[in-house]
């Protein structure tokens, strides 16, 4: 609540301020944009393992439903890009909401059946639905096996994960290039939506890393609960899915720079020249280099000590990567980082970190009445 209290003032300082509302447009999208990436991944994660029928994830998947139940959270913190952002344009976030503007560009006006207000708002609420839907039914479906219809709700589970996996996959990457690649809309990638599916779910498997490391050192967890076989797992897929990152990452700058078109590679030109070199030099460095060499080992997989500041790291990466993705549609020239983007960012993050202590107090860390629960504790490679 102190974060929440110290975001929402910054905020409302920020507003107030010269040009206060563009800058806090783009503030509270970076923002949004993290916790919704940790929420969704998460939820992703869960569909996963039922997906998967996995065994070993059984202990942690407890953790990825607490990290994605507050779901319809991620859809109040959207109202604001919506309503205003959009709807009346007071953000300045989105080109194409410029009529003028669309009228007089040839590609802007041939964009503008997808790309127009009414239908970005149906969409946005159509994704929102479908996801706090499918995520209420898993953490409540989840949370009924502990008072004895494990069995049952074991197997619904395993059998809705196949339409929410392909479910996510086109919400997230029509959410991506609504969201983020229109912010910019004369520019396009045909790789964009796994770009993001690769940063929003590697951040959700730091963020259930470290929410499950925290838990086991306030003793949370029961003894024995959680063995360094399980934590090779959250450390073996935090390594795998840095890699996914660095290879789509790499993919799409290197055909956007061997193509050498003028209409794709402006937008990487804009990310290495000026001050945003030296972000998208961090961004490498930060997001794949240390993450990647950190976890290369067996043994740093099962360290809690390396995981846990590996998991910060990685969370700071994806912050990273939302800023170099959105930041250079405002300010072109250079970066801009000060506490007007801080307030957003505490005011969201402290809500998710409020939802997440509010589920806690509810219900237990750990599915006591999943039917595999035994199996997973036994887990071992």
């Amino acid at each position: 609540m102190a974060l929440v209290a110290a975001g929402a003032v910054l905020s409302v300082a920020t507003l107030l301020t010269g040009q206060g509302a563009v800058r806090f447009g783009f503030a509270w999208l970076w923002a949004f944009t993290f916790v919704w990436g940790i929420v969704l991944g998460s939820l992703c994660f869960v569909g996963m393992q039922h997906l998967t029928h996995s065994i070993w994830s059984v202990v942690v998947r407890r953790v990825a439903e607490m990290l994605a139940s507050p779901m319809w959270l991620t859809g109040v913190l959207f109202l604001p890009v919506l309503l205003l952002g959009c709807l009346s344009n007071r953000f300045g976030l989105y080109p194409w909401l410029d009529r003028a503007l669309v009228e007089q560009d040839h590609l802007l006006h041939a964009k503008r059946a997808y790309l127009n207000a009414p239908f970005f708002a149906v969409r946005a609420v159509v994704f929102f639905g479908l996801w706090m839907a499918f995520a209420a039914f898993f953490v409540r479906s989840s949370l009924r096996t502990d008072v004895g219809e494990g069995v049952e709700r074991t197997l619904a589970m395993r059998k809705w994960s196949v339409p929410f996996m392909l479910i996510f996959a086109i919400t997230a990457t029509f959410a991506g290039v609504d969201w983020i690649m229109s912010l910019e809309p004369k520019w396009f990638s045909t790789i964009f939506g796994v770009y993001i599916f690769s940063g929003i779910f590697v951040a959700a498997l730091a963020a259930i890393t470290l929410l499950t490391l925290w838990l086991e050192r306030s003793g949370r967890f029961g003894e024995g609960f959680l063995t360094r076989d399980h934590l090779y797992n959250l450390g073996a897929l935090q390594f795998a899915f840095t890699c996914f990152w660095a290879y789509i990452a790499f993919s799409q700058y290197m055909l956007i720079w061997y193509g050498n078109m003028p209409e794709e590679s402006f937008y990487l030109y804009d990310r290495l020249t000026g001050g945003w070199l030296g972000v998208s030099i961090a961004l490498a460095v930060v997001r794949f280099v240390v993450p990647f060499l950190a976890l290369l080992s067996r043994r740093a997989k099962m360290n809690r000590t390396m995981l846990w500041w590996v998991s910060i790291i990685v969370l700071a990466g994806q912050l990273l990567d939302l800023y170099w993705l959105i930041m250079p549609a405002a300010d072109r020239a250079a970066p801009v980082l000060g506490w007007q983007e801080a307030g957003p960012l505490l005011l969201c993050c402290g809500l998710l970190l409020w939802c997440m202590g509010r589920f806690l107090k509810r219900h237990p860390p750990v599915a006591v009445g999943d039917p595999l629960l035994e199996q997973s504790r036994q887990f071992r490679l």
